[in-house]
């Protein structure tokens, strides 16, 4: 008997698999409720929130940005986007990452895709302009800023602004905008730097010397001070820089500034030593020096070239410096010099300048061959001074007594311009004083011709007729009041 159970027990335990497959899986245990005796049902598994998802990765993301680890940050970055497409401060930190790892474009996308989502988004459009660039892409950055404008007054949308029209060539634009970035930001030297192109492309030498203080963001007052030199004064200096500031105090016909004098133990002029330039020992005086001071246009200059700047323009800045303060023997020097040596566009000026340099030596047929030199360059500019010069010689030569010389340049101004009255005047009047009757009618015919009522119409008849000159007649004032008739 016990043989035979045990077959039994050993079937029923082999056959169990079997059997059990063919059953429904067994029901979950189910909990009771001790108080209450019921059944209760199982808690169910709560579902992952994407948002909180999406901030994890976002947090987690800027760790590894801040960390310098910007490739890193990306794929958090783009999944929480993912979950959470509406955050767009998640897209901009995106945005920023693929710019510090050089994909730019990708970059971009997403700074256009925040600001069409959210025009008002400031910082996004600052960003892609900033990528984009002023310089490169002017149009782009213009489109992309000044509709910011109105939801934002931010120095740097005026600065970029402003740098955008400056390459787009619209000065008036780039000031407008330029100088609203200087009130915002007092110390932005660049800025500064750049109103003081505007100004001297514009000729506007008297707006290049003024620079505004800024109080709450509004205009306080007008200061005298020039905006290259508040560019300087914020470390904006370079040998470029000290030209354009020299050309500007030129333009300003501040040439030497104020001349004072300073004792400079082994100095020699063109030294500039503690912001003075040394132009001349004072006579009698040992060390002691005139120096023109840093408002000066010759002081930039000798700036500018000490700093290294080699250009031949520099050189001739400052030789015409030295010519419009009537420094001519200085001047003289530096022209020779740069004889050849400039392009084809400024030679006219230069033989222009050289030849009034001639002239201030009194070196009367220098000075016209120059002046014909200038007027082979550009006739259409300086060949209008010609008559001018011819009259001004002539003077010259009547001061030294020399009557032949002055009468030959007189002739010469009014075959140059046979059409001016005044010049035909001019030679008559000469010509009658050395008692030359004839040659001097003849000239006073064709004032007249040219000018039948000229105002001295009555006395050019009466030299041509041969009559004398008759003083006028006092004016009648009417009977003279005397202590009787009072």
């Amino acid at each position: 008997m016990q043989r035979i159970g045990i077959t039994i027990l050993t079937l029923t335990l082999i056959a169990a698999p079997a059997f059990a497959q063919d059953q429904p899986a067994p029901a979950p245990p189910r909990a009771i409720d001790s108080d209450t005796g019921k059944v209760t049902k199982p808690p169910e598994e709560k579902q992952p929130d994407p948002a909180k998802q999406a901030a994890d990765l976002y947090e987690s993301a800027r760790k590894l940005f801040f960390q310098a680890k910007y490739k890193d940050a990306i794929k958090p970055l783009t999944d929480a986007i993912k979950l959470d497409p509406t955050k767009s401060g998640y897209k901009l930190l995106l945005a920023k990452a693929y710019r510090l790892t050089d994909q730019s474009d990708k970059a971009a996308d997403i700074l256009a895709e925040i600001l069409k989502e959210n025009p008002e988004h400031v910082e996004a459009g600052v960003t892609l302009a900033e990528l984009l660039s002023p310089v490169k892409q002017p149009d782009k950055v213009i489109a992309t800023l000044e509709p910011l404008l109105k939801f934002k007054r931010d120095y740097p949308l005026y600065h970029m602004l402003g740098q955008a029209y400056y390459e787009k060539e619209n000065l008036a634009k780039a000031r407008q905008y330029l100088e609203e970035a200087v009130r915002l930001n007092p110390r932005a030297g660049g800025d500064y730097y750049q109103l003081g192109n505007i100004y001297l492309m514009q000729s506007r030498f008297a707006k290049a010397d003024d620079v505004y203080k800024t109080a709450g963001g509004k205009l306080d007052k007008k200061e005298d001070a020039d905006a290259y030199e508040k560019a300087g004064d914020l470390d904006v200096s370079d040998d470029v820089f000290h030209f354009k500031l020299a050309s500007v105090y030129f333009n300003l016909r501040n040439y030497l500034g104020q001349i004072t004098t300073a004792k400079v133990i082994g100095g020699k002029p063109g030294d500039i030593k503690d912001h003075m330039l040394l132009i001349d020992p004072v006579p009698g005086a040992e060390d002691t020096f005139y120096i023109a001071g840093p408002r000066s246009a010759i002081f930039q200059a000798a700036k500018a070239q000490a700093m290294g700047i080699k250009v031949p323009g520099i050189k001739f800045l400052e030789a015409n410096i030295w010519q419009s303060a009537r420094r001519f023997a200085k001047a003289d020097g530096l022209y020779k010099e740069l004889e050849g040596k400039l392009d084809k566009a400024d030679e006219g000026l230069f033989w222009y300048y050289w030849a009034n340099t001639a002239l201030g030596l009194d070196q009367l047929e220098t000075y016209l061959q120059r002046l014909d030199k200038a007027i082979a360059a550009q006739p259409e500019v300086y060949k209008p001074t010609l008559a001018d010069a011819y009259v001004t010689v002539a003077l010259r030569y009547q001061q030294r007594g020399d009557t032949k010389k002055h009468l030959e340049h007189l002739a010469k101004a009014v075959q140059t311009n046979p059409l001016s009255a005044s010049l035909h005047l001019t030679l008559g009047d000469a010509h009658w004083q050395l008692g030359h009757q004839a040659k001097a009618v003849e000239q006073y015919k064709l004032v007249l011709e040219l000018e039948p009522d000229h105002a001295l119409r009555a006395r050019l008849l009466n030299r041509i007729r041969g009559e004398e000159d008759i003083p006028m007649p006092p004016k009648d004032t009417g009977p003279t009041r005397t202590a009787e008739n009072k």
